[in-house]
């Protein structure tokens, strides 16, 4: 459904998609195993609003897909978040505040 590369992306391109999501939201549920419209369904969203939400998620590595059974499925890849966040917090402690010398 989404196969592609992972993109490579600045510590502020990375805040933006996660700070963007709704489809973060999976935090509450980081075991979950779930389709694309279930996913959609859990948020309150129709299936059309958050695939371009999942395409980021998946090529950042946050998200994983597989096929079980008849079905594709996204789950958290936990360690690829970890490792995004830690990425995120980096970049905002080298962020300057506007007025800071």
């Amino acid at each position: 459904m989404f196969r592609g590369e992972q993109a490579e992306m600045s510590g502020s391109e990375i805040l933006s998609t996660l700070l963007g999501s709704e489809v973060r939201g999976v935090h509450r549920n980081p075991g979950l195993i779930d389709t694309v419209d279930g996913v959609a369904r859990r948020i309150g969203r129709t299936t059309v609003a958050v695939i371009n939400e999942v395409r980021e998620l998946l090529e950042l590595g946050v998200l994983r897909q597989k096929r079980i059974g008849a079905f594709e499925v996204v789950s958290l890849d936990r360690a690829k978040d970890r490792e995004l966040l830690e990425s995120v917090a980096n970049h905002l402690k080298t962020v300057r505040i506007s007025g800071e010398k």
